[in-house]
């Protein structure tokens, strides 16, 4: 996707570069006056800034879907966390259970134990520190996107005598202040407050409750923290570009 808009991008310097040349009064041979070339140039370049407007508004259109997808994500797997956290063998009878039945190792309906509980636990946990930390990636790609698409409006409305290019109107942002806060609010504040709250219950769970072995309490607690360090950097960033 980037090497196509690069080179939509080169195309269309190509046709400035060759609309300049094509209007130089040298080059054919009779005067053009320098409104009529500054026209050309102006109407170029605007054609040029508002498809780059308009497929820039479409990736961002992309990454916003990408951003609520990986939050719903985020949901089930601290749902499942949560189941495990209440009752960890019956989770781990289910996907046993489960198991061994693709692999045919039930035939005689007997118990098996394919997978250890405290294996199962790491992987849920790792599961979300790698959700979460391309939630947090995609959460910041999207803040700089709507940025760079106001800049961009701004400089499409430079060419007309009012706000052409705001897509939704001066009255919808005027509008929208406070439900756009109270969301803002949800996803800066209340979101990241609750995971914290979380990775806490889960690290006591973990030492209190689970009876794990020193490898998976290791690697969950590593876990625990580089998550941890992944929504520190998120909200630094997000407070930063405040």
């Amino acid at each position: 996707m980037r090497k196509t808009t690069i080179s939509y991008k080169i195309i269309k310097l190509k046709k400035i570069f060759s609309l300049q040349k094509k209007n130089d009064p040298k080059k054919n041979g009779k005067v053009i006056s320098g409104d009529a070339i500054m026209s050309n140039d102006n109407d170029t370049k605007l054609e040029v800034l508002s498809n780059h407007y308009s497929e820039t508004f479409m990736l961002l259109k992309e990454a916003v879907a990408k951003r609520d997808r990986l939050f719903l994500y985020m949901l089930t797997v601290i749902f499942i966390i949560l189941l495990y956290m209440n009752t960890p063998t019956v989770v781990s009878s289910w996907i046993n259970s489960f198991l061994g039945s693709q692999v045919g190792l039930d035939a005689n309906n007997n118990p098996i134990n394919v997978i250890d509980v405290s294996f199962i636990g790491a992987v849920f946990w790792f599961g979300l520190l790698s959700i979460s930390h391309t939630y947090f990636q995609t959460v910041l790609h999207v803040e700089r996107q709507w940025n760079y698409v106001y800049k961009l409006e701004g400089q499409l409305s430079a060419y007309f005598d009012d706000k052409a290019f705001i897509r939704e109107g001066k009255h919808y942002r005027d509008q929208k202040r406070k439900f756009s806060s109270w969301t803002k609010f949800i996803f800066w504040n209340l979101s990241p407050t609750l995971l914290f709250v979380f990775v806490v219950f889960w690290l006591v769970f973990l030492f209190k409750e689970s009876g794990a072995p020193i490898g998976y309490l290791a690697i969950d607690s590593l876990t625990s923290v580089s998550l941890l360090i992944s929504m520190g950097l998120y909200l630094l960033a997000l407070y930063k570009k405040k």
